[in-house]
């Protein structure tokens, strides 16, 4: 896509997040960054919570984290974020997680600059047990001139007047994910996100343990890290796999992994869309995803044609697919070559050029 050189000029965009930490609207942000700055967009975090920064920043990117604070209250963001915007009349500001697009809509209350919103998840589970939240962010939502939602089902949770002023668009694939790999694949499974309730790592260690009795010679490596660490590892005690099931953290080579592993699964509760899945397709990993909520695997899987689909915490239908998948060559084969043609829908340039059209309409 070719700018102008008046979309150019005014072309700022002010990302306002809390990190730079792991996390996947992180890295779909940082990809963008790397889009914008590639095509002449100046592009600047300005960093709310931590100044701890985990992912390699684009050349050009500029981060803004002087003023972060993990003890700041909801009233200090707002005032922060307004002062640093408020200098830069001419940005258009993004947020995307839900506390974060409150305070950045409050924040820009009467001043010029275009905001965009968007929901990264599946939007019920935004303020757990919470009913005045949800209320509140709606409201707040109605004043952004934008809400970018990740799939249909995300939008389909929302308040139809939300929907009105909504624009579907999906995660990009980094430039530099690795190729396809062709080679006899590890007899490993791999599965990746935080050690959280929502990412349900106990429904993949529970599949893995039965696929495990009819192929011994297989590991399972788990990357991530969270509050759910211990408990588990304790379940993994309990079955008597700790040979069998690595936790690998959080580590930077984990697509180097994913890439050359025998399948892929994601077991989630509820996701917008996952990027480890859409990593995992992208590379032609067969890959196996629960039905979660938000609809984010259903978006993009096909049901046996370029992935598989199961039931959440359906153990022996998980357990099944992997048996499938490393007992049927050519059925495997079959899911990576079609999970291949989303690789060049996904790229960074088309879903760039969408959110190009987005910011500089």
């Amino acid at each position: 896509m070719k700018y102008t050189n008046s979309a150019q000029e005014a072309g700022h965009i002010v990302f306002v997040h809390p990190s730079l930490m792991g996390g996947g609207a992180e890295r779909v942000s940082l990809a963008l960054a790397s889009y914008f700055v590639s095509h002449g967009i100046r592009f600047t975090y300005f960093l709310t919570k931590s100044n701890v920064i985990e992912y390699d920043v684009p050349d050009g990117v500029e981060v803004c984290s002087e003023f972060a604070d993990a003890s700041l209250k909801p009233l200090d963001q707002v005032k922060l974020i307004r002062r640093f915007v408020s200098e830069r009349p001419k940005a258009t500001v993004i947020s995307f997680l839900p506390h974060q697009n409150m305070y950045t809509l409050m924040a820009t209350i009467g001043l010029p600059n275009r905001v965009i919103v968007s929901v990264r998840n599946d939007p019920r589970y935004d303020f757990p047990g919470n009913k005045i939240l949800p209320f509140i962010r709606n409201m707040l939502y109605r004043r952004s001139d934008a809400i970018v939602f990740q799939t249909k089902s995300q939008a389909s949770l929302m308040p139809r007047y939300l929907q009105t002023n909504s624009k579907i668009i999906l995660n990009p694939i980094s430039s530099e994910l690795p190729e396809p790999y062709s080679g006899l694949r590890r007899k490993a499974i791999v599965t990746a996100g935080r050690l959280e309730l929502q990412k349900n790592h106990s429904m993949t260690i529970r599949s893995f343990e039965l696929f495990h009795k009819k192929h011994p010679e297989y590991i399972l490596e788990i990357f991530g890290k969270g509050s759910l660490q211990s408990e588990l590892e304790n379940l993994v005690h309990s079955l008597d796999m700790d040979d069998s099931i690595k936790f690998m953290g959080f580590s930077s080579d984990a697509l180097l992994h994913i890439r050359t592993a025998s399948a892929f699964v994601m077991s989630s509760k509820f996701e917008g869309l996952s990027n480890s899945m859409l990593e995992s397709l992208c590379m032609g990993v067969p890959t196996i995803c629960t039905k979660c909520g938000g609809g984010g695997a259903e978006a993009v899987i096909r049901n046996g044609v370029n992935g598989i689909l199961v039931d959440i915490d359906d153990d022996i239908a998980e357990s099944e697919a992997l048996n499938k998948i490393v007992e049927d060559k050519s059925y495997s084969n079959h899911l990576s070559n079609n999970a291949l043609m989303l690789r060049r829908s996904l790229s960074l340039e088309t879903i760039g050029n969408e959110w190009a059209n987005l910011l500089f309409k």
